[in-house]
């Protein structure tokens, strides 16, 4: 045995029908000559070998890292091998320190892969539960630190958890993916642990899921910015094919405030809108100008119930087109101050049952043009003034006049009875 090194062996070569076990300390016998070598040469290396840490506390390059695992399985110390169980039972406390890496293989009674990898001050798991990798390496955003990448790609997951949580996030990026516009694949190299297993990139189709997202709490608060510090900018977008919306709520109150300028813009094939309430208010305060403009090729309003509608301020009214206004009851208008009506063209005005029509004040009538009034009823006038009518040419047509006057003065140049 010289020409191994030294060494101690404990042996016990056939313990039942050709199981070995034995313990070997000292120099190293080479691999493949020993029982349980075609296990160990399931690990030759550790993750943290050829990992991007360049610029990290502690940094070692890659070559030496290497060239220090490559002596795993030659510099010796302890080997031990059993074909059959170890159980190990300690009653009190136990204590284990390693100075290097740590890498553990479980097969599982079969061939399968999962454990875990301490090297290089880290540690990633394997498991035959999820599939997916693990990236670790040195970055130097905020001015050096671990990045971790995590790709799981796991089956159906159920989570119950009874308790507080609380989640701070301080960071200059956070990003959540659910789903994926176009289809396609999602691609990771699974973590190795057992060397003596190819490790290709894994792939899966990607799919949308449905998304159910129910609540149930005593309170939901929700914050945004604040005063003190507001956001730069919120974007939000929303594509569906159908949206629905429904609000339950004893009472409702919301409160907008623009600094700036507010714009919306809604585009729709048909829009139906419907509110029902006990009562309705609407306030709207402006500094400047109100301007609506609506395009259509008919507008219809019904209104149910009284209607009172108030102007402070000039109207201006411009219509172009045809004008029909029915009212069915009394119509009572009145108007403090002057009433100006100009009618450019043909005014035709009829009235089937009593007018009655009280002027308090001075009345002028200018028609440029001809006028033809044809009363087939009895007309009465009163006037309490005088009377003074000025015309150029004046015909009166009537089955049979009656002119009742305490004084009348017919001032004119020539007068014609026929």
């Amino acid at each position: 045995m010289a020409g191994e090194g030294k060494h101690a062996l404990l042996e016990v070569p056939d313990f039942g029908g050709g199981k070995s076990s034995y313990l070997r300390l000292g120099a190293a016998a080479p691999l493949g000559t020993s029982p349980g070598d075609d296990l160990a040469a399931r690990i030759t290396t550790f993750i943290d070998d050829d990992r991007k840490r360049d610029g990290c506390p502690e940094f070692v390059p890659v070559g030496e890292r290497k060239a220090e695992t490559a002596k795993l399985h030659t510099k010796g110390g302890w080997r031990d091998h059993c074909d059959g169980n170890r159980i190990t039972t300690t009653k009190g406390d136990k204590v284990e320190v390693i100075g290097g890496n740590y890498k553990m293989l479980v097969l599982g009674r079969g061939d399968h892969e999962s454990g875990w990898d301490i090297s290089g001050g880290h540690v990633t798991e394997v498991t035959q539960t999820f599939a997916g990798g693990t990236t670790i390496e040195w970055v130097q955003n905020y001015g050096g630190t671990w990045k971790v990448v995590e790709t799981t790609v796991k089956g159906e997951v159920m989570s119950t958890y009874h308790g507080d949580v609380v989640d701070y996030f301080y960071g200059n990026r956070k990003e959540s993916y659910t789903g994926s516009e176009a289809a396609g694949v999602v691609s990771w190299k699974e973590d190795v642990l057992d060397d003596s297993k190819p490790h290709d990139t894994q792939t899966i189709p990607k799919i949308n899921p449905k998304i159910l997202d129910r609540t149930w709490a005593t309170k939901i608060e929700s914050y945004t910015g604040s005063e003190a510090l507001r956001l730069p900018l919120i974007h939000e977008e929303t594509w569906a094919e159908v949206m629905e919306t429904k609000v339950d709520a004893k009472s409702m109150s919301d409160d907008t405030t623009v600094e700036g300028e507010s714009r919306s813009t809604m585009k729709a094939r048909t829009i139906t809108s419907e509110t029902t309430a006990d009562a309705m208010k609407d306030t709207t305060t402006v500094t400047g100008n109100i301007e609506s403009t609506t395009r259509a090729d008919k507008m219809i309003s019904t209104t149910y119930g009284d209607s009172e509608d108030a102007t402070y301020g000039d109207t201006k009214s411009y219509h172009e087109g045809n004008s029909m206004a029915t009212v069915l009851g009394i119509e009572t208008t009145v108007n403090i101050g002057m009433v100006n009506e100009v009618v450019l063209g043909m005014m035709n005005d009829a009235t089937i049952g009593a007018t009655a029509e009280v002027q308090l004040g001075a009345t002028m009538n200018l028609n440029v043009g001809l006028t033809a009034e044809i009363t087939l009823a009895a007309k009465l006038e009163f006037n309490a003034v005088s009377t003074v009518e000025i015309g150029m040419t004046k015909t009166d047509v009537a089955l049979d006049e009656t002119n009742v006057a305490l004084s009348r003065k017919v001032l004119s140049a020539m007068n014609l009875y026929f």
